[in-house]
């Protein structure tokens, strides 16, 4: 075979093997590169935001569609986007500005929480992802105050029930005076615990089920007055230094019942699918 041949073969040989080579990496380089400008949906549906979780890069657009019954936002854990509320059918849309990751949740019903993660563009630098969930801020909406202080009744007046039914078994005086000073702990907070409630249904009733909202805040406010009354009569026995009567402990269960059953009503307003 002449000289010119066999160099003109090997030549293309290894032209081949250099494009084979470089190939693998251009593909894999473009399959990495996200399109910053593609439009990303989540869909708002059965409580939820679907999917939970959603990487973007910088620059591109989420919308989130509402496909529920009930109202629904889009709000920053670290308060750096709000969208108000979104009607059942109704959209809305955002652009992600910043690389990092952020939280969000829906305002009327904070159970419902996702994740948006920015990816950083060239020469961007990512928020750091614990920036806001180390940052303390005092409650300043109703849905940040009301569950407070119903986890604050819920917590003590069982349990002073708790404390003078074991005080009554076992004839223990300073069982019964720690039920008393709970059940006066109780009572003074459950008025704050009503005005908290009237006030997240004022800002956001519209987004809650009508009939649950409505027996649910007239249970809270009769439970109030119900603790009021309950305080005084205990304070009469806590006077006498004797034990509970077993209609005091009746009425006492009754009132816990009721509680009860109006924790399990804000549950389904807030976690039922």
């Amino acid at each position: 075979m002449p000289r010119h041949s066999t160099r003109r073969v090997l030549q293309t040989f290894a032209s081949t093997v250099s494009m084979v080579a470089i190939l693998p990496v251009s593909v894999g380089a473009q399959s990495v590169q996200p399109d910053k400008g593609a439009q990303h949906v989540v869909i708002i549906k059965q409580m939820h935001f679907d999917p939970s979780q959603l990487t973007i890069q910088s620059g591109g657009t989420v919308e989130w569609k509402n496909e529920d019954i009930f109202s629904h936002t889009v709000t920053a854990d670290d308060g750096s986007f709000d969208s108000g509320l979104i009607a059942p059918g109704g959209s809305w849309q955002m652009t992600v500005k910043r690389a990092g990751k952020i939280g969000y949740h829906c305002r009327p019903h904070p159970n419902m929480t996702a994740t948006l993660i920015g990816q950083a563009a060239a020469g961007q630098q990512p928020v750091p992802s614990n920036a806001a969930t180390l940052k303390w801020s005092p409650p300043t909406s109703p849905e940040e105050f009301h569950p407070i202080l119903v986890n604050f009744t819920a917590a003590l007046f069982p349990l002073a029930l708790l404390s003078d039914i074991v005080g009554r078994i076992f004839r223990r005086q300073s069982l019964h005076n720690t039920a008393w000073w709970m059940v006066l702990y109780a009572a003074v907070i459950t008025p704050f615990t009503a005005a908290a409630g009237w006030w997240w249904k004022l800002s956001a009733g519209s987004d809650l089920p009508a009939k649950l909202i409505t027996v649910h805040q007239w249970l809270g406010t009769s439970a109030s007055v119900l603790f009021i009354v309950l305080a005084a009569w205990r304070w009469r026995i806590h006077k006498r230094g004797t034990s509970p009567s077993l209609a005091y402990l009746t009425c006492a269960l009754i009132a816990v019942l009721a509680l009860i059953y109006q924790g399990s009503l804000g549950g389904k307003m807030l976690f039922e699918k």
